[in-house]
């Protein structure tokens, strides 16, 4: 019990006078529960004297800032010792992973919904927007095709045959781009104006904004300040917004450190980019940035924060790492950095997409072995649903 005490208090008058009297030699107690009786007891006792006979001013510190140790302990004692009961939780089968072979409760990851309950944020008239990977377009054609108020502010044809983001800011794999989105669209942030020509598709691009077609540079050049009013108005008028984290590599431009989503197209854009991983703790703070520029505007943005499950094309790191251990880092880094931005923010969530495809879904993938099948699309935005769509129901 000297032990329990001494990790309970901090060192003076009370805690000393606690050892000597509640563990001195020869103490002895039948449970947990009747020597936590006696610690109460003590602090009852000493607190109603202490109020009785203190002047103003003059109540016992020690024993009001030891009392209060005593609380905090056994709230977290409490907690604690459930931690690992199924009984009282709003999912039941979230403690313990799913085993088909249980003889009482078996599940099998496939009939799993990672998810603890409805949080109600989202109904059909709520301006929802989304940002990042080729994953966040499924999410976009989702909700477009299923009547959620979809925010688009910007879109073209030439795009493809609805918008996979709610403006023409193209697709973002890091979370340098995605502070970016923030920082050009509240002009906190000039970004360079470069121009690279795209082979494959024949047609120009701004690096910065990759997979937007321009038939000229001087129709890409006469789209910038639309596409930057435009940007300010998607992110000033969603209620929700979800961007996916897709990649931990980036390119980053030599002479002001702004990051392009993608590989350079050209070697004079080599010479221009160098090639950067990035930790954790970049991650959030990019992550931080991005969420504090945006609700220095629009304060009442609820964000919601995924990892892709949409493996690397290919790293830049191949002389040092395969693309498979290299890709399985970057999805851990980013993964620990959603966590540690969701934990530190109000109204940010994460939603386990990424989860729900390496583990719920028996056959995700497409005969590329990378991208999601559009079915398996279909059964992560049930989960979405239920997790965060009014009325939708918990887990089934």
């Amino acid at each position: 019990m000297r032990q329990l005490i001494n990790s309970i208090f901090s060192d003076g008058p009370v805690r000393g006078f606690l050892q000597s009297q509640l563990a001195g030699p020869g103490a002895q107690y039948e449970s947990l529960s009747q020597f936590m009786g006696q610690l109460r007891g003590f602090f009852a006792q000493n607190l109603a004297t202490a109020m009785k006979d203190a002047t103003i001013g003059g109540l016992d510190d020690d024993v009001i800032d030891q009392a209060r140790r005593l609380a905090r302990f056994e709230a977290d004692f409490q907690k604690d010792s459930q931690r690992y009961q199924f009984q009282g939780k709003a999912n039941p089968a979230a403690v313990f992973w799913p085993n088909p072979d249980h003889p009482r409760q078996p599940i099998s990851l496939h009939d799993t919904l990672p998810m603890i309950e409805n949080l109600g944020l989202i109904d059909k008239a709520t301006p929802i927007g989304s940002a990042g990977s080729c994953f966040a377009a499924e999410i976009a054609y989702y909700l477009q095709d299923h009547g959620y108020n979809y925010v688009v502010t910007e879109f073209d044809e030439k795009d493809g045959p609805k918008p996979e983001a709610s403006a023409r800011w193209g697709i973002i794999f890091n979370t340098p781009s995605i502070k970016q989105l923030a920082e050009k669209a509240f002009g906190e942030r000039t970004m360079p104006k470069l121009i690279e020509h795209h082979a494959g598709g024949n047609y120009w691009q701004d690096p910065f904004r990759e997979n937007i077609p321009y038939l000229s540079i001087d129709e890409l050049e006469a789209d910038r300040k639309r596409h930057i009013l435009a940007c300010r108005k998607a992110l000033e008028t969603c209620k929700v917004f979800f961007i996916t984290l897709g990649l931990n590599e980036c390119w980053e431009y030599r002479p002001d450190g702004a990051v392009a989503s993608r590989s350079p197209k050209s070697m004079l854009h080599y010479a221009l980019f160098r090639h950067r991983v990035l930790s954790v703790d970049e991650n959030v703070a990019e992550l931080q940035r991005f969420l504090d520029v945006v609700r220095a505007h629009n304060p009442e943005m609820t964000l919601i924060v995924t990892v892709s499950p949409v493996p690397f094309m290919a790293t830049g790191l191949g002389d040092e790492s395969h693309v498979i251990a290299a890709n399985a880092h970057s999805k851990a880094v980013l993964r620990a950095a959603a966590e540690t931005f969701v934990r530190a923010n109000e109204r940010v969530h994460y939603f386990p997409s990424y989860e729900m495809v390496m583990h719920c879904l028996e056959d995700p993938w497409e005969s590329d072995q990378r991208h999601v099948r559009r079915d398996a699309v279909e059964k992560i935005m049930k989960l979405f649903e239920k997790t965060y769509v009014i009325d939708a129901g918990g887990p089934s």
